[in-house]
């Protein structure tokens, strides 16, 4: 994948459609390094890396799946919370749109399908937020805003999304609150790195459904050594399946699943430095 860095200025006609994007210097969210990055972008509540139009899948032609690759960001201990008034319109980017690698909102709502009674709650894929809302409502609302974006999105079946992937996304804030901070990189994975299911209909842009997600937190333990937890979770699965520590994984097979390197800074640090991957409990 190739490296391009793209940083968002509020004063171009690209980004009027967000709200004004102020980056505080104190937040790192990319702290510990994901690699390889692609088309990146910087909010305030988070770090983006989108897909481009790269070689995702090692067949030797160029792909489009419409999602971000991976998306960072560092959570803090909560001391106020700016939550928003109305929910807003999920937003695009206009040049990526126009440039067929981002799609619009269109391309997830799937005409018809709001009439069928199959699929208009539980059991229909949605705009799934990587870096939630409500975490992004302690930074400011702006922050909050802006990650009603589709660069910020991958579909994500109803139940999942509110369901487990938001006790996980609970568990984060709760771990921020509890350590000071934290870090959490998440993101789609495809079981052999090809798209089986797609979004979209005739004139619109596909947008691939993953077959799972991955989440990685991070804290650090001690001065010179970090604590870490992953979770890989199936995009469709039995909604009895609610505990997250099912899920649990390591960094290495989502790794070998996604292609990325995680925690990329870290390992290139002192060698004094040590990871400790751990359960729930240790959490």
């Amino acid at each position: 994948m190739k490296k391009l860095l793209i940083l968002l200025l509020t004063a171009s006609p690209v980004f009027a459609q967000y709200a004004p994007i102020v980056l505080d210097p104190s937040y790192e969210h990319d702290k510990w390094g994901t690699l390889p990055q692609d088309l990146v972008y910087h909010f305030a509540a988070y770090t983006v890396s989108f897909d481009s139009a790269d070689d995702n899948n090692g067949d030797g032609t160029p792909d489009l799946w419409g999602i971000p690759e991976w998306v960072s960001f560092e959570i803090k201990t909560v001391t106020e919370k700016h939550s928003l008034s109305a929910r807003p319109r999920w937003m695009t980017d206009p040049h990526l749109y126009a440039a067929g690698i981002a799609p619009g909102d269109e391309s997830y709502a799937v005409s018809g399908t709001g009439q069928l009674g199959e699929v208009k709650t539980d059991y229909r894929f949605v705009r799934g937020h990587l870096c939630p809302k409500d975490t992004a409502e302690r930074i400011s609302r702006d922050a909050a805003y802006n990650t009603h974006t589709l660069l910020n999105a991958v579909p994500q079946l109803q139940w999942q999304n509110n369901g487990i992937w938001k006790t996980i996304e609970n568990l984060c804030t709760d771990w921020a609150d509890k350590y000071g901070r934290v870090w959490v990189v998440c993101g789609p994975v495809f079981f052999g790195r090809n798209p089986s299911m797609w979004l979209g209909q005739a004139g619109e842009m596909p947008v691939a459904i993953p077959d799972a997600l991955f989440k990685i937190v991070i804290r650090e333990d001690y001065a010179d050594s970090i604590k870490s937890i992953a979770f890989l979770i199936p995009n469709i699965l039995p909604k009895e399946q609610k505990n997250p520590g099912q899920f649990i994984t390591t960094i290495e097979r989502i790794e070998g699943l996604t292609g990325l390197t995680f925690l990329a800074a870290f390992e290139q640090d002192t060698a004094a430095h040590k990871q400790i991957q751990g359960a729930l409990t240790d959490w």
